[in-house]
């Protein structure tokens, strides 16, 4: 376990690390300035949930500082097709829409490279809809809802991955949202960057651990993906 900057005790605290790292002393502070290291921990930290996602698969990892599940309902408009993302989605795993009965029904992803003729006349009357296409950070819905065949307060549902939780300079305890294990991968992130600013001879070495804990951190994760198919497979040789 460790924390963003933790005066209290200092082994656990990512932002002194980088200054051990580095060979600099753990009570100057001024060296590397708090507020350079936590935004190149955010960046590190944005690089690390990177690995993570390339790893997973189909498992569906969150920051887990988060206090809430990545899912979005917005309400629906009738004759409205264009429906703007969450602010903090990065990519959209499933649309859903609430039909007449109060149901939600999947809805399927179509690219407009799919749909033959003018756009416009796609799935032009109102209804239930049953295709999304992504453009740029709106969602554009076909058909268009109706207020007949769907129910539009919180119509529209959007489970999706999201960015990081940033760090900020006044957080004392906060953790990356990651497998403790792999935490250090932000003090050394943020201990390279310093460290190819000015030149000092500790660059090889970070730039080795973190080649290392890199390697692990796919690995952990991808392996938790694959004992993940298999306990679904179990579950689904039971209830057969």
């Amino acid at each position: 376990m460790a924390y963003i900057y933790y005066t209290t005790d200092k082994s656990k605290s990512l932002y002194h690390d980088a200054l051990f790292l580095l060979g600099i002393d753990r009570s100057d502070t001024t060296t590397y300035p708090l507020e350079d290291f936590i935004r190149n921990a955010n960046s590190w930290y944005r690089k690390a949930n990177t690995w993570i996602w390339q790893s997973t698969g189909e498992w569906e990892y969150d920051d887990s500082n988060y206090t809430n599940l990545p899912i979005a309902t917005t309400t629906l408009v009738a004759g409205q097709n264009d429906y703007e993302l969450p602010s903090d989605a990065q990519k959209v795993d499933r649309i859903e829409v609430l039909n007449a009965s109060g149901d939600y029904e999947h809805i399927k992803t179509i690219d407009k490279s799919q749909i033959s003729g003018a756009l416009s006349e796609y799935y032009e009357t109102d209804g239930m809809p049953k295709y999304y296409d992504l453009v740029g950070r709106s969602i554009i819905l076909y058909p268009a809802p109706s207020a007949t065949e769907t129910t539009l307060a919180a119509g529209l549902k959007i489970y999706f991955t999201r960015d990081i939780e940033e760090f900020e300079t006044d957080d004392t305890n906060k953790e990356p949202g990651f497998v403790s294990d792999f935490h250090r991968l932000i003090s050394l992130g943020a201990a390279l960057d310093f460290a190819l600013v000015t030149g000092s001879n500790k660059i090889n070495f970070i730039r080795e651990q973190i080649q290392l804990m890199e390697a692990d951190l796919k690995q952990f994760y991808g392996s938790r993906q694959r004992e993940a198919k298999v306990m679904i497979k179990k579950n689904r040789r039971l209830h057969s």
